[in-house]
């Protein structure tokens, strides 16, 4: 017995082969949310400014209105 499939199996098109543009699209979006989420918790973390300044700049990175280099340079009064 082999393991390999038959000619006609090997080729069809499966959900993990397919690519389509929307696809890639919410991928890039979620890296992007997750990068901005690691950014946050950092910043939250050992961040320079009161608590409170650090919880508003999180919160406005998180929400995509400034860069993590924005929330960095806002947190340490730059």
């Amino acid at each position: 017995m082999t393991d390999t499939q038959p000619q006609a199996e090997q080729h069809r098109p499966t959900a993990s082969t397919i690519t389509d543009p929307e696809l890639d699209a919410l991928f890039r979006r979620a890296e992007t949310a997750e990068a901005r989420l690691a950014a946050a918790a950092r910043l939250l973390a050992s961040g320079n400014s009161s608590p409170y300044d650090r919880a508003q700049i999180a919160r406005r990175l998180c929400a995509g209105e400034i860069t993590p280099q924005e929330a960095r340079d806002e947190d340490r009064g730059e």
